[in-house]
Formats: structure tokens, sequence, C-alpha cells
């Protein structure tokens, strides 16, 4: 009987989860319906539940999981070797060990994967028509370097964990009010293993809770906090949590928001522009502040001393993860950013509407 019915149970799962994604992904209707009573309210209910706590309910999730997985499959390992005795139970084991995975993705998809589903934040820009190429890339480069030089000639105060998260939250509140459920992103309790994957930070679909790297650098901070606060509204698309993380910090008064949110576009729109045009890029670079260089080598130099291979391996696997989920450019998803940057930044005469975060 259990057999039967965790068959139908999977059967269910996958048909309805199938079935979600369709209509989520063709529907405008479906997927309002989604932001407004579904995803908004149960993450509003788990910021009031969760964010209280002092750790990351998240990662002890994720550790839990992990720990399930592997009982799971040792378990089918024995039934595999054991199989003349124990066919009906390896049976079990496999339907155990298909129904996990499709539990967390049904969760994923209705908890927070859904807004995968949303249009770009900046569909409604009249930006069909400009040329995203070299010279608007220098353009870009030339502007964000100006912009860093100008914010640089004072010493900038970063400010600690609890001020940056009431700042960005603030900058969050602003703009779209009391729609948006409560924003706080926590240190991650994985230490120093994010080092050697090359996470930044991240967000639990599960717990709703956004995480950091506590250890990346101050000047880092407002930046990765303010994208990750971005998932925990809705955003899902990475270059569109950039680039709201980005507006909130530019257009904000708070010199070390403003001079992060510059500073990390710079990082995608310098490398890009390196792998184009590296003679043009180290003229740029040449009229870069001495101080912006030194945090250039700061971070090189982290980078470099938590070099491993199995960030290679992680990183495919979430390249993977974000084409599965329709962005085509997978990580380089990321820096896609620059060229909305480029057109809100350097080309004055577009038309920009205002981004849309809570239909």
């Amino acid at each position: 009987m259990k057999t039967y019915f965790r068959t139908w149970l999977l059967v269910l799962l996958i048909a309805v989860t199938a079935l979600m994604q369709y209509l989520l992904g063709r529907s405008d209707a479906v997927l309002t319906f989604y932001i407004r009573h579904i995803f908004l309210p149960l993450q509003k209910a788990r910021s009031v539940l969760f964010n209280p706590l002092p750790f990351s309910l998240g990662d002890v999730l994720y550790l839990l999981l992990a720990l399930l997985l592997v009982v799971v499959l040792i378990r089918l390992v024995y039934y595999l070797l054991t199989f003349r005795k124990n066919r009906a139970e390896l049976k079990r084991e496999l339907l155990r060990l298909l129904l996990v995975p499709a539990w967390i993705y049904f969760l994923f998809l209705l908890l927070w994967g859904g807004n995968y589903a949303r249009k770009p934040l900046s569909a409604a820009w009249s930006a069909a028509p400009v040329a995203w190429n070299d010279t608007a890339l220098i353009s870009l480069n030339r502007e964000l370097v100006a912009r860093m030089n100008e914010v640089r000639r004072q010493p900038i105060r970063y400010p600690g964990l609890k001020e940056t998260n009431r700042l960005a939250n603030q900058l969050y509140r602003r703009r779209y009010g009391n729609r948006l459920p409560g924003l706080e992103v926590k240190p991650t309790s994985l230490g120093y293993m994010l080092n050697y994957i090359g996470i930044q930070g991240y967000y639990n679909p599960l717990s709703g809770e956004g995480q950091f790297n506590r250890f990346i650098p101050l000047f880092m901070h407002p930046f990765v906090i303010s994208h990750e606060m971005a998932h925990q509204a809705g955003i899902a698309a990475e270059d569109d949590a950039n680039l709201l993380a980005y507006v909130l910090g530019a257009e904000s008064t708070i010199p070390a928001f403003r001079y992060s949110a510059y500073f990390n576009l710079f990082l995608y729109a310098y490398s890009d522009l390196k792998s184009r045009d590296s003679l043009t890029a180290k003229e740029i670079f040449a009229t870069l502040n001495q101080q912006s260089r030194d945090d250039l080598d700061t971070l090189r130099a982290m980078q470099q001393r938590y070099r491993s291979r199995f960030r290679r391996f992680t990183s495919g696997l979430y390249d993977e993860y974000l084409r599965l989920h329709g962005q085509k450019g997978g990580i380089q998803t990321y820096s896609e950013v620059s060229r909305w940057v480029y057109i809100r930044e350097c080309l004055p005469e577009a038309k920009r509407a205002d981004f849309e975060v809570c239909p």
C-alpha cells in the first residue's frame, strides 16, 4: 500500500510541478496571481518567523537535506547488494530517492522559483534600438571610473552588518513602501567554505533567507547585501538582481552604497572590455584612483588565496542551474547587467520606466 501511495504521489508531484511551470511561463495573469497571493504572503510570513533568528535556518535545512540524501543513497546501495533478499525494499528505496528531489523542487517552485517567469526589470524601457558594442562598453567603463574617482575623493566609512541591513532595507522601502516583505541578510554559517566555492552571497528559497559571505571585503558588502535582498523581494534573474542593487546604491546619498555599486559594476564592465579591447581597457584603468586599484588588488588576492578545483565543479553546476531556469547565458547572466546600466547612466535620452517589483 505504501509503495502504491508513493508511486501516485510521485506522479502527482511531477504533474503539478510541470503544470505550474507551464502556466507561469505562458500566462501573465497566473504569474501575477502567484506573486501577489502565493510568493509575497509566504515570503512575508517567513520573514516574520526566521529573520529574528540569530542563525541561518536555511543553512541548517541544506545540511539536513544533504544528510537525508546520503542516508537514502546508503540504504539504496545496501539493497542493491542484497537484491535477492530485499527486492521489495529496493523498489521502495528507489521511490524515496525520487520523491526527495521531487518534493524539494515542488517547494522551490511554490515558495520562490516561480519568479523566474517574470519579465526582465528593463522590459518597459525603450532599449530596442540601443547598440551594445565596444563603443558603448568603453563609454560605460569611463563613466564608472569617473564616478568611482568622484566618490573616492573623500574617505568612505563602511557600516557594520546591522547598519548595512538597515540602510539597504530603507532604500527598498523608499521605493516600494510596505508592499515588500521584511528584508534582512545574514552571514552564512558555512564559514570559509564559500570562499573556496567562490560565492559572495546566496538566497535560500526554502527558508526565504538571504545569506552573504562575511569574509568578503567591506567595500563589497552594500552591493552584495542589496543583491540578496532583491532575491528576497522576488527578483530571481541574476542580472535583474544586480541591476536593482546597482540602481538603489547609485541613486542613494550613502557614499559606501554608491561606491560599492560603481565598483561591482566596474568588475563586470572592465572584465568584458579587457576581453574585447585590452589596450583601451588599460588606458581607462590608468585613470582610476589609487584606492580603487588597491581594492581590486585586495579582491584578487582573496580569490587567489582560495582558488580550488572544486570551484570549477560548483560553477559548472550553478551554470547549468541558471540555464535550466531560463537564463540562457548561465553564469554570464550576472554580467549582462552592464548593458542596462549603460542605458541608464550613459543615455539620458532613453525612456526608462521605473522597476515593477510588486505587480
